[in-house]
């Protein structure tokens, strides 16, 4: 170290450079600070943005478990008071049926009637044996050659009420062979397509083909 020289005493110039040292420590401090403030700061940071949770989906429907409101018909209205009135002709529906459609000569085969009530209402008729019809013609229609009615009884009456939809069936073996009112004489049907029409209380089936081989 510089040993102080001078006309004053030495700790004078020892105190000066005391205080000159401390002072430049302040101002090196001092300098320090403002150079940390003016590079090294910065503006405050803005608070984090926020954002807004979306709102919860709506659940997903699944088509499958979806339920829809059953759909029901309107009842059928409800009858009048009373016995049911009489079926009307426009009101049964008649028809012929067969076991089979084609069979061998001499082949028994089964034949029936069917009868129905179309309306909405139920209703009554007498469908009893002596109104029924089971009858064999040629394919053209033009010549009857056998009739349930020829051979068979044809008494008893039944009168039946008939609810809508409702279907009544009956049915007989035929032999194959022809017949005339009053049980006449008989003969074997040949080869051939033939027509089977039924009728019930007047009202006539549409004609089915049948074939015999």
């Amino acid at each position: 170290m510089i040993e102080p020289t001078g006309p004053l005493p030495p700790s004078v110039y020892l105190r000066r450079r005391a205080l000159a040292g401390a002072g430049a420590v302040t101002a090196l401090v001092g300098l320090t600070w403002l150079a940390a403030a003016v590079l090294g700061g910065s503006a405050p940071a803005a608070p984090p943005a926020t954002s807004t949770p979306p709102p919860p989906a709506a659940a997903a429907t699944d088509p499958s478990s979806a339920t829809t409101a059953p759909t029901t018909s309107p009842p059928p209205p409800a009858p009048p008071p009373g016995p049911p009135p009489p079926c009307e002709d426009a009101q049964l529906h008649v028809v012929a049926e067969l076991d089979k459609p084609s069979v061998e000569v001499g082949e028994r085969l089964g034949l029936g009637i069917a009868v129905s009530n179309t309306g909405s209402l139920p209703c009554a008729r007498d469908i009893g044996r002596h109104v029924r019809e089971l009858v064999v013609t040629t394919v053209d229609g033009a010549t009857r050659l056998w009739s349930s009615n020829d051979c068979f009884a044809t008494g008893g009456s039944e009168v039946r009420v008939l609810r809508p939809g409702e279907r009544f069936t009956y049915g007989l073996n035929w032999s194959g062979t022809t017949s005339e009112p009053g049980c006449g004489p008989h003969r074997r049907f040949g080869p051939g397509d033939y027509l089977l029409m039924a009728k019930v209380a007047g009202k006539q089936s549409e004609p089915v083909v049948f074939r015999l081989t």
